[in-house]
């Protein structure tokens, strides 16, 4: 627990300025959390290991949507191509079958989009945006995890992740809830609020949704975390599946209640 309390601070120390500050020093920070992620993505992959090949093709994917895309959405040609690209490569890859290659479209579709979204969500709405997204996701995770330590009996998902439980899950629906709307509240936001509540709800349990979703990846590879990276934490897509698969989420959201209220 100490050495996980420690890692927390030290990337706080190190990540908050940066999304504060934006420009140079964010875009710089989501393009080492790229890197890595891209990493992870593919050293998991064993019985047989990713060729090497794969390393630049998703690389190049997933840094084209991330600085290259000037959308809250990606363009739908990138995504084709890149599936196009991992097909090709399955009919000359043996090491490839049906299901590795769905795994490389499905996890570099999701590192991509979410990084994306992120960038965009800095760029075009501000700091307030990502802050609203890093209160409903992780205040999710902390109420879950406070709530099942205390409260937890009935087990929530046994198959992809043992230790969760549905007490867990609702603690941190009403905690990331609460702490994402106050601070709506608190800024004004522009639009209706009860659509930004109804975001908010959606987006606590999106986010454990997006915990279990990189839980499966995992155990598909029988894998306890993608890497070592950060200790008491794993890897970087141990630590910030939830707010990747979210930051998608909730720029879809935004997008969609744009249109709404317009």
């Amino acid at each position: 627990m100490k050495t996980r309390i420690i890692t927390a601070l030290i990337l706080l120390i190190v990540i908050l300025p940066c999304v504060i500050f934006g420009g140079l020093s964010f875009k710089l920070l989501l393009g080492i959390v790229a890197g890595i992620a891209v990493f992870e993505m593919l050293s998991i992959c064993n019985r047989p290991k990713a060729h090497i090949y794969l390393y630049p093709i998703t690389a190049i994917f997933v840094f084209y949507s991330l600085f290259f895309e000037n959308a809250l959405l990606i363009s739908s040609e990138a995504i084709i191509l890149y599936m196009i690209i991992l097909m090709i490569c399955s009919v000359f890859d043996d090491g490839m079958n049906f299901l590795r290659l769905c795994y490389y479209f499905t996890a570099g579709v999701l590192i991509a989009m979410g990084l994306h979204m992120l960038y965009q969500l800095r760029i075009i709405y501000g700091f307030d945006y990502i802050l609203i997204l890093a209160l409903a996701t992780f205040g999710t995770d902390t109420g879950a995890y406070f709530a099942g330590m205390l409260f937890g009996k009935h087990k929530l998902n046994p198959r992809l992740s043992p230790k969760k439980t549905i007490e867990g899950s609702i603690g941190g629906i009403i905690l990331g809830t609460v702490l994402s709307v106050a601070y709506g509240a608190y800024i004004q936001i522009d639009m209706p609020m009860i659509w930004f509540a109804v975001m908010c709800i959606s987006l606590t349990m999106t986010s454990q949704i997006g915990d279990l979703t990189f839980s499966s990846m995992k155990r598909t590879f029988e894998v306890k975390d993608f890497s070592q990276i950060l200790p008491g934490h794993g890897g970087i897509l141990d630590r910030f599946d939830s707010i990747l698969f979210n930051a998608m989420v909730f720029g879809i959201f935004i997008h969609f209640i744009t249109m709404v209220v317009a």
